[in-house]
């Protein structure tokens, strides 16, 4: 058997349980969600999913970590001064979002638990929002989790009320709103 097919045979087990802990997550708590449960509704051995994963929730963890990667653009090339370009990378981005809008979802859903949250304000916190450096430090970094808090809460907003304004225009408000907290 060629290392190809097994990468994808891989590719497609690591799939079908993602797709099955996402929906025991539309009814079910993290926390009581069995690996048999799981293991049965993805049609899988529970000894293939322990070749992957510890439990449910170090695949949850890999589900997020996708969500992650679904972010058009790698801190360290972001330029915050190109406005335009900057706008239109987060209308991508929230494209995107809008695209797997019911697994982001089920991530920000209290069955998940509040990690995902958290995970996403550091995330953005780390490369995606500025941190100018002023006079006061202190106050600069709250400024800074306030945006990253701001645009979580929005985002989740906008997915929970299935997406009712344009990418293009959250994005555009998103950024002002942002602005005006750092001048």
């Amino acid at each position: 058997m060629s290392e190809h097919h097994e990468s994808r045979r891989v590719q497609m087990t690591r799939r079908l349980l993602k797709e099955a802990l996402l929906e025991l997550l539309e009814d079910t708590e993290l926390a009581r969600i069995s690996v048999t449960a799981l293991c049965r509704k993805a049609d899988v051995h529970r000894s293939t999913f322990y070749q992957y994963y510890t439990d449910p929730s170090a695949l949850l963890q890999e589900i997020e970590t996708d969500f992650f990667r679904m972010i058009p653009v790698p801190p360290e090339v972001l330029d915050l001064n190109n406005q335009k370009k900057l706008l239109s990378m987060t209308a991508d981005f929230f494209d995107s979002v809008r695209e797997h809008r019911k697994a982001i979802r089920i991530l920000f859903s209290k069955a998940a638990g509040d990690d995902f949250a958290a995970r996403l304000v550091a995330f953005l916190c780390e490369g995606y929002i500025p941190f100018v450096k002023g006079d006061d430090g202190t106050i600069d970094h709250f400024k800074q989790l306030y945006i990253a808090n701001g645009t979580v809460g929005m985002l989740r907003e906008w997915i929970s009320a299935d997406c009712p304004i344009d990418s293009r225009q959250l994005s555009g408000m998103m950024y002002s709103l942002s602005r005006k907290v750092l001048s």
